[in-house]
C-alpha cells in the first residue's frame, strides 16, 4: 500500500516498480486535486484535509484497511459502499479507481490494477465498475491452466515458456452468426430452454498463445485458435467443450504478428485479456533476451477511421440547384 498526500510522496513513486502508465494517471489526478483544493498561499499542497490517494498493491489485505479507516468489522474496502468504481484502460491493463466518501468534505481515492488481488476482490471490482462478466475471469483461468508453461531456464538456456497473450469471449445466443463457430461444432443449434439438460457451450473464445525460448527470445509470431466453453458462474467453473476436436486442426490464426493477432481476436469481441510480455520473466530477464521490454503497439479498433473524400467527389451547394425546378 502506498499513501500519497504531497508532491514528495508522488515523486517517490518513480523509484518504485509501478508501471509508467499507472504513475502518469495518478500524477494527472493529483494535479486535478491540487487545482481543486490548492491555496495559492500554501507553500506545500497536501491532501491531508481532503482525502488521500491510496495505491493498493498485491498482498494488501483489502478486507482490513484500518490504516485508512476501513475496518475489518465492516469488511474493509468491500464493505465501504464506494461512491463509484471506475475501470480505466491503460494500454490493455485495467486500472480500477475506487472513490469512497467518508464525510461531505473528505473523499478517499483508491487505485489498484486488475489481477492484483484474489478472485472475490476481482469479482467485486468488476461488478462495481459494471464491466465484463465473471465468466471472463473463469475462462481466463481455465486457458492459463490448459496452455501456460513455465519451463525456460535462464541459467541452463533450455526449455521455453508459453502463455496466454490475448483472449476475447462472446456469449452464445440464438442470434450468434454460425460462421463464428469452429468447423467441428457446425451446424450448431441453440437451445434456449432454461430447463433443458443440454450440455451446450455458452461462450465462443478466441485466444492467442505466445512463446519465449533462450535462442530467439520472445517470438514475434503467434498462433491463435477458437474454442467453445461452457461456463457455470454459480459453481465457478469453465469447461472446454469438444476438447478432442479442438486440438485436432491447425490453428485458425497461424504464424502472424501480434498486431494482426489482435485484430483477429477483436473480430469476435474486444479482448478482455491482454498480456504481451512473458509473465514468467522479470523485466531484466526480458530485456536480456529481447534487448528491450516494450509492448508492441496495438491499434485502437474501437475508433472508426474517417474516410477522406475521393479526388473525384463533387461537392454541391443549394445554389447549384437554382433554376432547375
Amino acid at each position: 500500500m502506498r499513501i500519497i498526500q504531497t508532491q514528495q510522496d508522488l515523486t517517490s513513486l518513480h523509484s518504485s516498480s509501478l508501471i509508467p502508465p499507472l504513475l502518469s494517471h495518478i500524477e494527472r489526478y493529483f494535479d486535478q486535486l491540487r487545482e481543486m483544493h490548492g491555496d495559492t498561499e500554501d507553500t506545500v499542497f497536501t491532501l491531508q484535509k481532503h482525502g488521500y490517494i491510496v495505491i493498493l498493491e498485491p498482498g494488501d489485505n483489502l478486507y482490513d484497511l484500518s490504516i485508512v479507516g476501513l475496518n475489518p468489522e465492516d469488511a474493509g474496502l468491500i464493505g465501504s459502499r464506494p461512491e463509484y468504481v471506475e475501470a480505466i484502460d491503460l494500454n490493455g491493463i485495467t486500472l480500477y479507481k475506487i472513490v469512497v466518501m467518508y464525510t461531505d468534505d473528505y473523499l478517499m481515492t483508491f487505485f489498484t490494477l486488475a489481477s492484483w488481488h484474489d478472485d472475490v476482490i476481482e469479482r467485486w471490482l468488476r461488478q462495481e465498475a459494471g464491466i465484463g462478466w465473471w465468466a471472463d475471469e473463469l475462462i481466463a483461468d481455465k486457458l492459463r491452466n490448459l496452455f501456460e508453461r513455465n519451463d525456460l531456464s535462464a541459467e541452463s538456456q533450455t526449455g521455453s515458456n508459453v502463455w496466454v497473450s490475448l483472449a476475447s469471449t462472446l456469449s452464445i445466443t440464438e442470434s450468434t452468426p454460425s460462421d463464428l463457430f469452429p468447423e467441428y461444432a457446425r451446424p450448431f443449434t441453440f437451445d434456449s430452454d432454461p430447463f433443458t439438460l443440454s450440455n451446450q457451450p455458452t461462450h465462443i473464445v478466441r485466444t492467442v498463445l505466445r512463446t519465449t525460448d533462450p535462442d530467439t527470445g520472445t517470438s514475434e509470431y503467434v498462433d491463435g485458435n477458437t474454442f467453445l466453453f461452457r461456463v457455470n458462474e454459480a459453481t465457478d467453473k469453465a469447461e472446454l467443450m469438444y476438447e478432442e476436436d479442438s486440438f485436432g486442426d491447425s490453428p485458425d490464426f497461424q504464424g502472424g504478428n501480434v498486431p494482426d493477432a489482435y485484430r483477429w481476436v477483436f473480430e469476435l469481441a474486444k479482448p478482455f485479456y491482454i498480456r504481451l510480455k512473458d509473465p514468467f520473466l522479470t523485466s531484466a530477464q526480458r530485456t536480456l533476451l529481447n534487448c528491450h521490454d516494450q509492448d508492441e503497439p496495438l491499434s485502437d479498433l474501437t475508433v472508426t477511421p474517417a474516410t477522406p473524400p475521393s479526388s473525384d467527389t463533387i461537392e454541391l451547394s443549394p445554389e447549384d440547384f437554382e433554376g432547375l425546378f
